[in-house]
């Protein structure tokens, strides 16, 4: 199964249009959840991920080799 399919099945919503090509999911306790493939990377493997709140704060944020 591809990263994309497992975002897509954990419930994550692809956004485009309020999260600039991003897959969202807000959980439980209000925070927002954001997967997006790294635009820079000619080999598709780096993804960004942020966690931020429903003010748009981050609290965090990484860039990962699948």
């Amino acid at each position: 199964m591809t990263f994309v399919k497992e975002l897509i099945q954990s419930g994550y919503v692809f956004d485009d249009e309020n999260y600039d090509g991003c897959y969202v999911k807000q959980d439980s306790d209000g925070f927002i959840h954001l997967y997006q493939e790294n635009e820079d990377d000619e080999t598709d493997t780096l993804w960004n991920y942020v966690k931020m709140t429903e003010d748009f704060d981050v609290i965090t944020e990484t860039t990962f080799t699948l």
